[in-house]
């Protein structure tokens, strides 16, 4: 595969929107969770990002509101604001089996380490495999324009992840990020092999 080594924001802006096509799994309990990471741990490669309510406050923080895996064709979204962390999903992001890849993921890592700890393991921080590609830009949507020759919308970034109910927007935002995760990894490793 071929790729550019930089892109400029209109050029971004050229490309068609990223929507996922496939099955948006919003989970709200630990029951379901328990299952869902159990199912997971059978996955060689995850996509993964976090969302957290934004503060516009100095000194104040929130919790991850929202933890995001994905698959080839399904994407879940754990409401870590409505239960508790369940220990099932923080052994699947300490297996070293299982790639879970995406952008800044050290931060994300850390406040998921805030609810419960964890060892974290073959978390692959595609910003770093981009420099090593000679890659330029390196935001989650100049990686995905670059690699899989879409733009990803930024519209829902800064909303209440802790609202009763997410909004279409932020539930489809929520998914390509995770899942544009899983496929600029592929085709990084695709270029790399």
């Amino acid at each position: 595969m071929k790729f550019k080594t930089s892109i400029e924001k209109d050029e971004i802006n050229a490309l068609e929107m990223l929507k996922f096509q496939g099955k948006i799994h919003l989970v709200t309990n630990a029951d379901e969770a328990i299952k869902i990471a159990k199912k997971l741990s059978n996955e060689e490669i995850l996509g993964f990002d976090t969302e957290t309510r934004p503060s516009f406050k100095k000194g104040e923080t929130y919790d991850v509101s929202l933890l995001q895996l994905s698959t080839e064709s399904d994407a879940y979204l754990f409401r870590l604001n409505k239960m508790t962390f369940p220990k099932e999903l923080a052994q699947l992001l300490a297996d070293p089996k299982i790639v879970k890849a995406g952008v800044a993921v050290r931060d994300d890592i850390k406040s998921l380490q805030k609810l419960s700890p964890f060892k974290d393991e073959n978390f692959c921080e595609l910003q770093d495999f981009a420099k090593e590609l000679g890659v330029k830009n390196f935001s989650l949507r100049a990686l995905c324009a670059i690699f899989i020759n879409y733009r990803l919308s930024k519209r829902a970034k800064i909303t209440n992840w802790e609202q009763p109910t997410l909004t279409d927007a932020q539930v489809q935002y929520a998914a390509c990020d995770a899942w544009v995760g899983l496929q600029i990894y592929k085709q990084m490793k695709s270029v790399n092999s």
